[in-house]
């Protein structure tokens, strides 16, 4: 094929092909060929058509756009207004607020004690009602012991302390005694003396013979004698009645412990409150100093509370405290604070404090327990101005401001400022939180139990509207409307 039919339209209109015996030689020029000059005229008029189509198709959709916008009918301003969220929010405000400090502990009975047996013996009684976890009052009976050999012990104290106190009366007859022999031997000793004088005169006076004399002074040493032992005997009485006494007493005292003893078969609770263990059973052998059983007042528990050191100074004897336990159905129970240990742990950095819980084990349905571990939170009696919020507002240390729309705002055109609720712009702003509050707030206006109470001299001014509900789906500078509060008050009010 020739150059020229590579190169001809595609939509030239259907000829008869020449011969090729009629065919030009190939260096012929288009000029000097009419079939070539009337396809390339025809190929012109094609896209001067389809141009002129689609000039035509632009204007017309011009013309139909110009119709419609002139038709249009302005957009309602309620549905602007009804496109905005509604908020819940709260008045912050500054309020007396008491410091809380939370620590952890364990509970412990203020009153407990181990029962020891004080005598052994064999087991010979122990009542049906004494059982681990049943109550039991002071003085009532534990266990008792076999009680033969202590009262047999008595018996024979009782008669050895007989046999003294009757020695000390015959004390008494024989001093009576010797008393009346000793007035004797001094006048028969006086007897003698004058016997002796009266024959030593006359002898000297030549009447008497010294044979004689002999007889008289033994007669009168023989006295003498007599009653110098009589005097020893009644000088040795007081020594003897101190003896038999401090016999007596011993044995007196011996007395008293046996019969202690005896009354120490009957094993009793010192105190009133709960078993924790009995340790024995009927027919065992007990000894004495062994645990008996062990017994817990629970009406009193105390608790040691480990706080923040920077607590110290804050907390005081009598402060209020709040105790809860860990876990399903925890429960809460109020003390106070009596006692503050004086040094601060240097392991832990922490600061002791001690709880005590007033309890009718009776009455409660769930008591404290000793050995339960409990968190507690104290309220400190001294008070500050502190801008509290329910806890549900603050995320991620920011917290959502609806802040009043300022005078001439063109950003508000074509809403209504109050149709549907106040109209509001959102700011967020930082804050701190210094602790966290539990239970219903007076006057706050919220129902809320939850509370975060900011660090003062935070981003959030007195009276601001904070936003509570929705918070997901704000951002800085949207514009929102305050729903109104349930109940019918105000949004936000106290």
């Amino acid at each position: 094929m020739s150059a020229k039919a590579e190169t001809g339209p595609a939509d030239m209109p259907d000829t008869p092909s020449p011969h090729p015996s009629d065919r030009a030689p190939a260096t012929t020029s288009n000029a000097q060929n009419p079939a070539r000059r009337s396809g390339d005229r025809l190929t012109t008029l094609a896209y001067a058509t389809r141009g002129g189509l689609a000039v035509l198709a632009i204007v017309v959709g011009v013309l139909i756009f110009l119709f419609l916008r002139g038709t249009k009918a302005p957009p309602a301003r309620s549905d602007l207004g009804s496109a905005l969220l509604q908020v819940l929010t709260f008045d912050a405000h500054a309020r007396p607020t008491a410091r809380v400090w939370e620590g952890f502990g364990t509970a412990r009975a203020m009153t407990s004690t181990d029962v020891r047996a004080q005598v052994s013996g064999a087991v010979i009684e122990r009542p049906d009602a004494v059982e681990a976890g049943a109550e039991i009052g002071e003085g009532d009976t534990i266990i008792k012991i076999e009680p033969l050999d202590y009262a047999e012990r008595i018996s024979i104290s009782e008669q050895r302390a007989g046999a003294l106190e009757a020695q000390l009366s015959g004390l008494e007859v024989e001093e009576a005694r010797l008393g009346e022999q000793l007035k004797f031997a001094v006048q028969e000793q006086d007897a003698a003396r004058r016997d002796f004088q009266r024959v030593r005169e006359a002898i000297a006076a030549g009447a008497g013979s010294p044979g004689e004399l002999d007889q008289f002074e033994s007669a009168l040493l023989r006295s003498q004698r007599t009653l110098e032992g009589i005097r020893q005997q009644v000088e040795m009485i007081p020594s003897r009645r101190a003896r038999l006494a401090a016999q007596l007493t011993g044995e007196q005292s011996t007395l008293r412990i046996e019969r202690e003893n005896l009354a120490r078969t009957v094993v009793t609770s010192p105190i009133e409150g709960v078993l924790q263990a009995i340790d024995f059973e009927r027919g065992e052998w007990v000894g004495a100093a062994q645990r008996v059983a062990r017994v817990v007042d629970l009406r009193r528990i105390e608790i040691p509370l480990r706080l923040a050191m920077s607590a110290n100074g804050s907390v005081k004897i009598g402060d209020r405290v709040e105790l809860r336990s860990d876990g399903p159905g925890a429960s809460v129970w109020s003390g106070r604070v009596v006692r503050i240990a004086p040094e601060i742990d240097r392991a832990t950095r922490t600061l002791e404090i001690f709880v005590e819980v007033v309890q009718d084990p009776a009455t409660e349905a769930r008591p404290l327990l000793p050995g339960q571990f409990v968190v507690g939170r104290v309220w400190t009696s001294a008070t500050s101005e502190r801008v509290v919020l329910p806890r549900r507002a603050v995320v991620a240390d920011r917290v959502m401001l609806a802040e009043p729309i300022e005078a001439g705002d063109a950003s508000i055109e074509g809403f209504d400022r109050n149709e549907g609720g106040e109209l509001r712009r959102v700011r967020p702003a930082e804050v701190r939180v210094d602790y966290h509050l539990g239970g219903t707030i007076a006057g706050s206006g919220s129902d809320d139990r939850d509370w975060a109470v900011l660090d003062p001299g935070g981003a959030v001014p007195e009276g601001s509207a904070v936003i509570l509900s929705n918070l997901d789906q704000l951002t800085e500078g949207m514009l929102v409307r305050l729903a109104p509060a349930p109940g019918g008050r105000a949004n936000g009010s106290d």
